[in-house]
């Protein structure tokens, strides 16, 4: 004889339905904890947010801080360098005045003479270098030249530093109306002393002329200037 389940005794058939609802009843529960979790949380951290901010503050104290002043910066002595320029031969120089020997050409002034010649020179102008009078330097003669030349001739600083040093022998013309002209270095020294002595002559006042047969004519005349340092 087989026996027979009823339908209302099987509980079998119900199972999924009771399964299902208590997955549901167990996630709502679940998440209801989790929410009064999160919600309690924030109030905690909203209670103690304060306390903990105000014990921040008191640990760390507002602590003003001293003024530094930087130190100066050191002091640096300047130094000038001192330059030497080289001079080159058609360049005139002028530095510092120093005193030459009272000496112009020789022993003394008194020594410069007009070239010596038999003849006159032949020039379209007609140069003489033996005449009756003598040109002169205007003021005070052969002594005035040699005050002239003293007060005006500059001892370069190139010349100096080389102790460079000796006797420039230079030719001119006193024209007719006693103006310089055609200044040149007959034995030189140094392009430097060279070129001291000839800008030195150019500047030079008019010259009394001098005469041949009571008339100005142009004369060639030399003069020495000695350089030498004290």
């Amino acid at each position: 004889m087989e026996v027979k389940k009823s339908s209302e005794a099987d509980l079998e058939q119900h199972r999924p339905t009771w399964l299902l609802l208590g997955c549901v009843v167990a996630l709502s529960v679940l998440f209801v904890a989790l929410e009064w979790s999160v919600r309690t949380d924030d109030a905690d951290w909203q209670d103690l947010l304060p306390e903990l901010v105000f014990e921040e503050e008191l640990e760390v104290p507002m602590i003003e801080q001293p003024e530094v002043i930087p130190p100066p910066p050191p002091v640096v002595p300047a130094v000038t360098p001192e330059v030497v320029t080289v001079v080159e031969d058609d360049v005139q120089v002028e530095d510092e005045p120093v005193e030459i020997q009272e000496q112009v050409g020789g022993a003394s002034a008194d020594d410069a003479q007009p070239v010596e010649a038999e003849e006159s020179l032949s020039t379209e102008k007609g140069d003489f270098v033996l005449v009756d009078e003598l040109p002169e330097f205007p003021d005070g003669g052969q002594a005035g030249l040699m005050r002239y030349l003293t007060q005006h001739i500059r001892y370069p600083l190139f010349a100096q530093h080389r102790n460079l040093q000796g006797n420039v022998v230079c030719q001119f013309m006193v024209n007719e109306d006693g103006s310089i002209s055609d200044v040149r270095v007959l034995q030189g020294v140094h392009p430097v002393l060279d070129n001291e002595a000839v800008r030195v002559l150019r500047f030079m006042p008019r010259w009394k002329p001098g005469r041949l047969h009571g008339k100005p004519v142009r004369v060639c005349y030399s003069l020495p200037v000695v350089f030498r340092l004290q």
